[in-house]
């Protein structure tokens, strides 16, 4: 449904651009982050109670006070990292809290299973257990594969006298199914990151068709109303200047009655590629109805609409169509008043802009230029 050069997704399954891909990592953990949070205590908890096999299996009682203290330790960083999880506001950032803690608990397991004389089947289950654990919790495919690849690495060289007296075939046979586990995991890991992007891909070009025109492409009427209360809001909370600019195209009827509906929706969509270029980034456009626009222009007062409407009128006046004739443009211009509805608001506009059509049309006609005259 989207863009592919926009929503692109990697064989890794990951977004090609960067910026959607911290967007969504952003969306994906903010949005997973309480869930998140309990399975770390999960695992810390898990963690700690694994002291019983412990204390069965080591007749060295300081080799189990000490696997104690680490598995304790162990939960207490599970507990600093779900409160650290909790003033997290970036929440992309919350990939490198994760991949810090996948770290410190395979250390923690290397330095438990390295107070046993030797690797038993627990050790080799827990690994198994571990590299799930990896892959089941949200996280960068790159960080995953760095965390496993370090695992999987250390558990064989860090405790490697522990190896001695194991018979061969059952390292090696061991070492498969690691193999095996880690791929299975990988590919399981790939899709399910595709499917969330491509899930997440749909649903932005989905907002993205609700809030948009069709044609144009620039906001349409609900977005429009969506944000002009927001800014009212504002603009009485903090006294900032807020303008409207209202046009029209002129004599558009007859655009279409002579030269057609496509020769129409190309003059509108000249017309707006041409708007686009003279406006900030911060500023609201949008499609009104049929050949009618709106800007809502934030922290501008009415001098400095007046200004960028002069502008824009001059380059709309420049356009050449070869399939129609010069196209004009008429302009009203409204600045807020404290207190004000967004319906009279809007409504201080348009009424501008019928003035400017009854002008003669192919001018700015604001406020303050209507007072003087009266």
């Amino acid at each position: 449904m989207g863009d592919n050069n926009i929503y692109g997704i990697s064989l890794l399954g990951e977004f090609k651009d960067r910026n959607i891909e911290k967007e969504f990592l952003n969306y994906e953990l903010k949005r997973n982050s309480k869930v998140i949070g309990s399975v770390v205590i999960i695992y810390g908890l898990v963690y700690l109670s694994f002291f019983v096999s412990d204390y069965f299996s080591l007749s060295n009682t300081q080799s189990f006070k000490f696997i104690f203290m680490v598995r304790l330790i162990f939960l207490a960083i599970s507990f600093i990292l779900y409160l650290a999880m909790k003033s997290v506001n970036n929440h992309a950032n919350m990939v490198y809290l994760i991949t810090a803690y996948e770290l410190i608990a395979i250390l923690a397991f290397l330095i438990i299973i390295n107070q046993y004389e030797t690797l038993t089947f627990l050790s080799f289950l827990s690994l198994i257990a571990i590299n799930a654990a990896i892959f089941i919790t949200p996280n960068k495919f790159i960080n995953a594969q760095f965390v496993s690849l370090f695992l999987n690495t250390a558990f064989f060289i860090f405790p490697a006298r522990h190896v001695y007296g194991i018979d061969t075939t059952v390292i090696i046979k061991v070492i498969l199914y690691d193999i095996m586990i880690i791929t299975y995991c990988d590919i399981g890991f790939c899709l399910n990151n595709f499917h969330k992007r491509k899930q997440y891909a749909d649903s932005l070009e989905l907002l993205r068709l609700s809030i948009t025109d069709s044609l144009t492409g620039i906001f349409n009427r609900a977005k429009f109303n969506e944000e002009l209360n927001k800014w009212i809001d504002y603009g009485n909370r903090y006294e900032n200047d807020i303008s409207l600019v209202f046009f029209d195209i002129d004599n558009f009827k007859r655009v279409n009655d002579i030269y057609g509906h496509m020769i129409g929706d190309k003059v509108i969509q000249d017309i707006v590629s041409s708007i686009q270029s003279k406006i900030r980034s911060t500023d609201i456009f949008a499609r009104w109805g049929g050949e009618e626009f709106v800007i809502l222009l934030p922290n501008t007062d009415n001098d400095q609409a007046a200004e960028m409407a002069e502008r824009m009128r001059i380059s709309i006046e420049k356009i050449t169509c070869s399939e129609s004739e010069n196209i004009t443009c008429s302009f009203g211009i409204a600045t807020f008043r404290k207190n004000e509805s967004a319906e009279a608001f809007m409504k201080r506009g348009d009424k501008l802009l019928y003035e400017a059509k009854k002008r003669g049309k192919n001018i700015v006609v604001f406020e303050t230029e209507v007072l003087e005259e009266a």
